[in-house]
């Protein structure tokens, strides 16, 4: 999956399920826990589809960093996951 397309299912799935507006409420690095649309039981939902969809796993660090909070740090965190996995083949 591109970059592009990526980024727009990942807000796609954000703004569906944590009920963001991107045009209104929230940009691409407000920090959804910060910002009250994120707690941890979305945190979980969120954890599974990046997973799920992007067939990549998160390490403890990677769920521990602040910048997965936000719609950009999620995009950049899964990239780099892919990008490792496609070197690794």
């Amino acid at each position: 999956m591109d970059a592009p397309t990526a980024a727009e299912t990942i807000r796609r799935f954000v703004a569906d399920n944590f009920m963001v507006d991107f045009e209104r409420d929230a940009g691409p690095d407000t920090d959804l826990f910060e910002a009250k649309f994120l707690d941890s039981f979305g945190f979980v939902d969120l954890v599974a589809f990046l997973e799920q969809t992007f067939s990549v796993k998160l390490s403890e660090e990677d769920l521990a960093d602040p910048a997965i909070g936000s719609l950009n740090g999620m995009h950049a965190l899964v990239m780099k996951r892919i990008g490792e996995r496609a070197a690794a083949a």
